[in-house]
């Protein structure tokens, strides 16, 4: 004779309603508020900023189409550079930086940190790296 596992038979609790009410404040939360308004400028802002910032200032007076002083945009060599100089310069420490103070706090939880800190070194030494290309990368350009 076969049984029905478990999970197949019928509970004998009755299940719960899936109507919630859902209960307004009396009073308006000010903070609240005030802080998706400053959350939505910052929205507007990003989105209006391409239209207001259309040139960089790299030297006596604006320049169109580049990236880096001395270097254009369109070529390989500007957008590799300023690929690298974001990665390594921008993103990698910081994120290295948020994981070693996860590898602290880890270590003084006595939770295990080991993978955390390794992971903030090996960023730091990829951006150590980066850092080095984008030095070559800087020279060559003298080179014709």
């Amino acid at each position: 004779m076969r049984t029905a596992l478990a999970f197949w038979r019928r509970s004998q609790v009755s299940a719960s309603t899936s109507a919630r009410v859902h209960y307004r404040p009396d009073e308006i939360n000010w903070m609240h508020v005030a802080l998706k308004f400053g959350l939505g400028l910052l929205l507007l802002g990003n989105l209006a900023a391409p239209f207001a910032a259309r040139a960089q200032n790299l030297g006596t007076s604006p320049q169109f189409g580049q990236a880096v002083q001395g270097q254009q945009a369109t070529t390989v060599e500007g957008t590799v550079l300023n690929i690298v100089n974001w990665g390594c310069n921008v993103i990698a420490p910081v994120i290295a930086v948020a994981c070693l103070g996860v590898a602290g706090w880890h270590f003084k939880s006595g939770r295990g940190y080991l993978g955390w800190g390794v992971t903030g070194v090996a960023l730091m030494v990829i951006s150590g790296l980066g850092r080095m290309a984008e030095g070559f990368i800087t020279q060559a350009q003298g080179i014709q």
